[in-house]
């Protein structure tokens, strides 16, 4: 396998995951990787509203319990790199801002990714969300969004899955990128300036709902177009809630990120980035 680290997976320290921490080191190992991060959710504020028979939010985790048993994982497995990370959930709420810049300072974290999950505190994941509006309409507000959070917090190594809410659009639902690159264009120059990697998830692959529809999120249109515009900091993740998706696609994700023009991409350790070959 041409890439040899999957830097976005989650345990059962995730609610939307039941894969033990364990579970995901095995099949890490069986594939042959050389590393993995775990990036388990954080998203605070998330409104219970929005996860059926949720009383309350159910994105958040015991983060020193996470360290702790991600620290005894590495003793248990000396001869595998396992970095420790997290997937902090953006929103432009001060007191959420506040916490999460608590939450990225934490010096355990090697890499922390920075995530948009709702539009306007509701999650795209449910049909009935795309129901009551346009898909087009949907799409430029999470863009919107993530311009809006990237203007007031940046205390992050990686942008998630940019165009995230495509993943759950409707299956006739035609997505042209190029319908809003004025606005991915901003995001870009500003993930560039600030030394953040643009991440390519392999989920929306392996997840889509359209027939045929082979694209990573971001939509290969926006990776050429980062780099393009000079981006050369790629992180790549599976996104991998169970280990059976562990490093899916990422021969796909590699040659199309060498017909591009990259020849490396990034991980993490103690928040400082390591270039590693395309070969």
């Amino acid at each position: 396998m041409r890439i040899q680290y999957d830097t976005h997976l989650h345990s059962d320290f995730s609610m939307d995951s039941k894969a033990s921490v364990t579970s995901q080191i095995n099949r890490a190992v069986e594939l042959g990787l050389s590393g993995i991060c775990f990036t388990d959710h954080m998203d605070y504020g998330f409104p219970a509203d929005q996860c059926p028979g949720c009383e309350e939010n159910p994105f958040q985790f015991d983060v020193d319990n996470y360290i702790r048993t991600l620290t005894d994982a590495k003793k248990q497995y000396p001869d595998f790199e396992i970095n420790i990370g997290v997937e902090c959930g953006l929103q432009a709420d001060p007191d959420i801002l506040e916490a999460n810049n608590k939450l990225c300072e934490n010096p355990a974290f090697d890499q922390v990714i920075g995530s948009i999950h709702l539009i306007d505190k509701k999650d795209p994941y449910y049909p009935e969300f795309w129901s009551k509006n346009d898909p087009d309409s949907i799409i430029k507000k999470y863009f919107i969004t993530t311009l809006d959070n990237l203007t007031v917090f940046s205390n992050f190594n990686i942008l998630g899955h940019l165009d995230y809410a495509v993943r759950y659009s409707p299956s006739d639902y035609m997505y042209h990128p190029e319908s809003f690159l004025e606005i991915t264009d901003e995001i870009m120059n500003i993930i560039i300036k600030k030394g953040i990697a643009l991440e390519v998830n392999t989920s929306g692959i392996y997840k889509t709902k359209r027939t045929g529809d082979r694209n990573p999120n971001p939509h290969p249109v926006l990776i050429r177009r980062y780099y393009e515009l000079g981006g050369r900091l790629i992180s790549i993740g599976s996104d991998a809630h169970d280990p059976s998706v562990l490093a899916c696609e990422f021969d796909y994700a590699a040659e199309l990120l060498t017909d591009i023009g990259f020849t490396e991409y990034v991980t993490f350790k103690n928040r400082k980035p390591i270039l590693h070959a395309l070969l």
